[in-house]
């Protein structure tokens, strides 16, 4: 919390207090008091007022710096009984000593009449004691648990920023290097797609290493990144590969968190049937003023996937739930034949 709120709420309190304990009631006319602030020492009820302020003030502090801080332990209330009592101790004595001995040697009155007894002396006080140590306690209370609220939001940012990254360092870098692989066959056949190639994979890893650090990106960012991947992605396959990537962007603009869609994209050129006619890898995104739709619809092979279909998916669920938790649906079906994906996220 910060220290402005901090010194507010004490400067509120304090408003308070004044309105309520330091306006003298110095006379009455009719039944109606009419406060006056004085300042005049030489009548006792004045003085009386300015040293128990004092006290309650000090007395105050005393509880909010030092007792509360080190001695305010839910688990050991035994503690915090021997705290409370040691302050209603050192506010009837220091109040007994400047009041009953110090003002009587000073100035000749003292403040309780004569023949007052300890009992109800200490009954008396018990009351003016507790309304510092209660008022202190509580707006202990309310500034610590404002700080520890605020606290805890920043840890929960925190660790949300840090599994954040760390799912984005899940994703699969193999294609990388097979990339490199088929670039580099290229150049090896003087073949003119290497150039395209290469400009392809450098904007891939210029949006992987700065553009993806980002807490959100353009919408056509991810687009293009879709659409290099794609292109790399189509040269290690032999034959023609059948993609379709069909785009209904109402605002390319629109702010999307950035390696939010490749994955589902990766997983089908992973396990889809990519060279046959017959079965082609459609994407399909929309996106409207209200919406992000994201569709796949692949054949996929017939033997057994590797486990790291499985990791990737489970990594996009979690960053899903983190960037849009109550506002997106995932639906994932798939037979013997085909794998369908349909992501709606609500912007």
């Amino acid at each position: 919390m910060k220290k402005k709120y901090v010194l507010l709420l004490h400067l509120l309190f304090w408003i308070y207090y004044i309105f309520q304990d330091l306006v003298v009631y110095d006379e009455v006319k009719k039944g109606i008091s009419v406060p006056l602030l004085s300042f005049d020492f030489s009548n006792p009820s004045i003085l009386f007022s300015f040293s128990f302020n004092f006290l309650y003030i000090f007395i105050f502090y005393l509880n909010y710096l030092v007792f509360m801080p080190r001695f305010f332990d839910v688990q050991n209330i035994k503690r915090i009984i021997l705290s409370f009592a040691s302050l209603f101790v050192i506010f009837i004595a220091t109040r007994y000593v400047i009041e009953e001995v110090l003002f009587l040697h000073w100035f000749g009155f003292h403040n309780y009449y004569k023949g007052t007894t300890v009992f109800f002396y200490i009954y008396d006080n018990l009351y003016y004691g507790s309304r510092p140590i209660m008022a202190s306690s509580i707006l202990w209370f309310i500034i610590n648990m404002l700080r520890l609220q605020k606290d805890q939001i920043t840890l929960l940012e925190s660790k949300r920023e840090t599994e954040i990254n760390f799912l984005k360092s899940q994703i699969n870098p193999h294609f990388i290097f097979n990339t490199l692989n088929n670039i580099y066959y290229l150049i090896f056949e003087k073949s003119d797609k290497a150039l395209p190639a290469v400009e392809q994979l450098s904007g891939l890893m210029r949006y992987m290493t700065y553009e993806s650090q980002n807490e959100t990106i353009a919408l056509q960012r991810e687009v293009a990144y879709i659409e290099d991947f794609i292109a790399l992605e189509s040269m290690r396959i032999s034959g023609d590969v059948h993609i379709v990537f069909e785009k209904n962007i109402e605002n390319l603009e629109c702010r999307i968190p950035p390696l939010l869609l490749i994955p589902f994209v990766e997983n089908g050129f992973k396990h889809g049937v990519l060279n046959n006619p017959n079965s082609v890898f459609r994407i399909t995104l929309t996106q409207t003023k209200n919406q992000l739709i994201l569709q796949t619809e692949n054949a996929i092979h017939s033997f057994k996937k590797d486990k790291q279909s499985g990791i990737g998916i489970e990594n996009i669920k979690k960053r899903l739930q983190l960037y849009f938790p109550e506002k997106h649906s995932l639906t994932i079906v798939s037979n013997q034949q085909m794998h369908y994906v349909t992501l709606t996220i609500h912007l």
